[in-house]
């Protein structure tokens, strides 16, 4: 921070970019980070479809960020139709709002999907042995579970058993927007991206 309270990266594009990257890493890795958790939108036949995701994976060389979810869900099922997919996220603490815009690709059962299982925790491994596909109606409250499993994590031959609902969105992107709020003046801007390299950065009237 300089005498006006401005952080470095306030008028400088590359830091800015660097500090993307800095917030998803660290946000995928820290739990209590306001980044750990954000918006993903898909297209669907009414409306636009969103719900919140875990951040699970980004990766700066290969400019991916990536969520688990079930393959029975809804959002797998808009992916599938449109690949296209917009994610939000934005920490009230430092006044940033990150946008990105990007294709999503479908993992399940395979190499990808088998080296990331492995390292999941029971308890996160237990949402995917649930009986009905997530959003299934129901007449009464439920879980979803079993009820030898409402209460306690099965074992891991159970647990196991969920595997085949396990999948992991990968998200190619193509563009990231950056806002910050700022008393003395917002700044935003604009990431272009393509084969992995940045092919335009500009600043947008925010």
């Amino acid at each position: 921070m300089n005498e006006l309270d401005l952080p470095n990266h306030y008028d400088d594009l590359d830091l800015i970019y660097n500090e993307i990257w800095t917030s998803l890493i660290r946000g995928k890795k820290d739990s209590k980070s306001e980044f750990h958790q954000c918006y993903v939108s898909t297209y669907s036949d009414d409306y636009p479809s969103l719900r919140t995701v875990v951040l699970r994976h980004a990766n700066k060389d290969n400019l991916t960020i990536s969520f688990h979810t079930d393959i029975r869900s809804n959002k797998i099922n808009n992916i599938n139709d449109n690949p296209n997919i917009t994610v939000l996220l934005y920490s009230h603490d430092k006044k940033i709002q990150i946008q990105i815009k990007g294709t999503g690709e479908i993992n399940n059962q395979n190499e990808r999907t088998s080296e990331v299982w492995k390292n999941i925790r029971s308890f996160s491994k237990k949402c995917y042995i649930v009986e009905q596909a997530p959003g299934t109606k129901s007449d009464v409250p439920l879980s979803g579970y079993l009820p030898e499993h409402e209460k306690t994590v099965p074992d891991d031959e159970i647990l196991q058993q969920g595997y085949k609902n396990f999948s992991l969105v990968d998200i190619k992107i193509n563009k990231i927007e950056w806002l910050y709020l700022h008393r003395y003046g917002h700044r935003r801007a604009l990431f272009e991206v393509s084969n992995c390299e940045i092919i335009n950065k500009q600043w947008l009237t925010p």
